[in-house]
């Protein structure tokens, strides 16, 4: 197989798989006044502010930014697609997969590998030519071992080698066959600035009167994972602000006016900048009142509109979903605890009443039964474990949990703060916990501290939205080596048919074994599903061309028009 930058206005398109769209976080934008362009064509948005800028404002503040070391989602979505690119990436109108830093793919004839050829000219917001070296440094950094990394380690993983052919091809050889290999490889492979990143550990090993590390070496990476307030330039269409990071308030990301994407797709990125705004409860509801932001998800609209009315003047309402959009979800400690025994893990889901939390949200999609999307070939055909307080207190007592006979279970909850249903999930769950006699321990934190203390593991239930991968394998939740199964769970059965999966061209026959594994969860509840979540917000009437694709909403194609533009 080959796909290749389009040489003509058409192409065919390559069969995508899925991509994450923009993620259901509380989260706004906006654009404020800047000149229009000289001559705007009609096809472009007539009169449109190309300098207006986009705010963002969302509950979750990353505590790192580096590329190479994040774990932030918001970083992994409302970041790096804007300052840095990938190898290749999906068209938002069509879902379509296409070139980016990559003009071309040329697979192997035994199809275990390829050669990538990269785009000429591109250079980065600092001026410095992309080079060969650069698009290495990662899986370099990846190969040494030496250096923590985050979601960008992901295509990494999946090679057995990669090596420059010349200064523009890239050969690599996947470590094991994958129905998407070359699409998890070519989708996840960020390119930072080698020559920038060398130059920051360099000048830090001095103030600390060390010698200039080698690449690769532990010292490198120690230095390098110290660097989480900084993502370097990038080719993408945006860049850092100088001191853009202001801690706790917002980011700021500037145009790259280097960024090859205007030029080669005229009309797209015309907005001026993006502004990330560090918002969460009433601040963020206070803002969005006040009309100081242009997108804010809302899971109630109709109370937001009984309250204030004038809300329906500036904003119209968008509901969609996007395959990235994944599933909120209670995983129990497997490796400890007393949700080792299924009769607990079944009895906590019975005890939870579903139906009831859909019904508080209906906005979204219902009670979630997997993870996978609702109504997809691979979706099991029960309905699981349902509300059955009676059934749960029998299952505990058989497990030796008997609250009147002075056995009580004990529980302890781990989940973030700032989400309306997670805030009620919790709710229910005291409430029904109480009921049977269980002492249920809630420990809520910020989105900043979640993260490490569920690394930590000393809780016997997390509970978080969890995005799908976009490759749509539920490998990383699952299998009893998936870097994303945080409860510890293994069965034999589902590691089984989830490797075969992994293996299988046939797409009807790779869905049947995903099947297979969600009916098996099903049965053994090493995960209490809760609710599909909707993408349900408020949008900016000003904001032109944001329509929501088959990706979810991408502000690509978004302008405005300048007598619109905010001063």
């Amino acid at each position: 197989m080959s796909v290749s930058a389009p040489r003509t206005a058409s192409r065919r398109p390559v069969r995508p798989w899925s991509a994450l769209g923009l993620p259901v976080l509380l989260a706004t934008f906006a654009c404020s006044r800047a000149p229009a362009p000289s001559a705007p064509s009609p096809a472009s948005g007539q009169g449109q502010a190309a300098g207006a800028h986009v705010y963002t404002a969302v509950a979750e503040e990353p505590d790192d930014i580096q590329p190479f070391t994040s774990h932030a989602q918001v970083v992994r979505r409302l970041l790096l697609p804007f300052t840095h690119d990938t190898l290749f990436d999906r068209d938002p109108a069509t879902g379509d997969l296409r070139p980016a830093l990559a003009e071309h793919f040329e697979r192997d004839a035994d199809g275990q590998g390829g050669t990538f050829t990269l785009r000429p000219d591109v250079v980065f917001a600092d001026g410095t030519p992309l080079t060969m070296a650069d698009v290495l440094f990662g899986y370099e950094l990846h190969r040494a071992g030496h250096l923590p990394m985050g979601f960008a380690a992901e295509p990494f993983a999946r090679l057995a080698s990669a090596e420059a052919r010349d200064e523009r091809r890239l050969h690599v050889r996947f470590a094991d066959r994958h129905y998407a290999a070359s699409s998890i490889v070519a989708e996840g492979w960020w390119v930072a600035s080698r020559a920038y990143f060398v130059a920051a550990i360099a000048a830090r090993a001095r103030q600390l009167g060390q010698p200039e590390p080698a690449v690769g070496s532990a010292e490198f990476a120690a230095l390098l994972d110290r660097i989480d307030d900084d993502c370097g330039p990038g080719t993408g269409p945006y860049q850092l602000a100088t001191g853009g990071w202001q801690r706790r308030q917002q980011l700021e990301l500037v145009r790259n006016e280097r960024s090859w994407r205007r030029a080669a797709r005229p009309g797209s990125w015309r907005l001026g900048g993006v502004r990330l705004l560090f918002r969460s409860g009433a601040a963020a509801a206070i803002a969005f009142a006040r009309g100081e932001i242009d997108w804010q998800m809302d899971p109630a609209p109709e109370r937001t509109l009984a309250a204030t009315p004038e809300v329906g003047e500036r904003y119209r309402l968008l509901q969609f979903d996007h395959p990235g959009l994944g599933v909120f979800r209670i995983v129990w400690n497997l490796r400890q605890g007393p949700c080792q025994d299924v009769q607990v893990r079944r009895a906590l889901t019975a005890l939870l009443d579903r139906q009831a939390l859909a019904a508080q949200f209906p906005r979204h999609g219902g009670v979630a039964e997997a993870f996978a999307k609702r109504g997809s070939a691979s979706y099991p055909r029960g309905a699981g474990v349902g509300h059955d307080p009676a059934a749960a207190r029998a299952w505990l007592r058989e497990a030796g949990f008997d609250a009147a006979a002075g056995q009580p279970l004990r529980l302890r909850l781990l989940a973030p703060i700032g989400s309306p249903e997670i805030d009620r999930t919790v709710a229910l769950l005291q409430e029904a916990c109480r009921d049977a006699g269980v002492e249920l321990v809630v420990r809520s934190v910020d989105f900043r501290g979640f993260f490490p203390e569920r690394s930590r593991g000393e809780w016997d239930g997390e509970l978080i939205q969890q995005s799908f991968r976009p490759w749509g394998d539920p490998f990383d939740f699952l299998h009893s080596t998936g870097v994303d199964n945080w409860g510890g769970f293994a069965d034999p059965e589902v590691d089984a048919w989830l490797t075969a999966a992994q293996i299988e061209p046939d797409e009807g026959k790779r869905t049947a074994l995903w099947r297979q594994v969600h009916e098996r969860v099903q049965e053994l509840q090493p995960v209490t599903f809760l609710l599909h979540p909707l993408v349900c917000m408020w949008l900016n009437k000003d904001l032109q061309g944001a329509e929501p694709g088959p990706l979810g909403l991408s502000p690509e194609g978004v302008w405005v028009d300048a007598a619109r533009a905010r001063r």
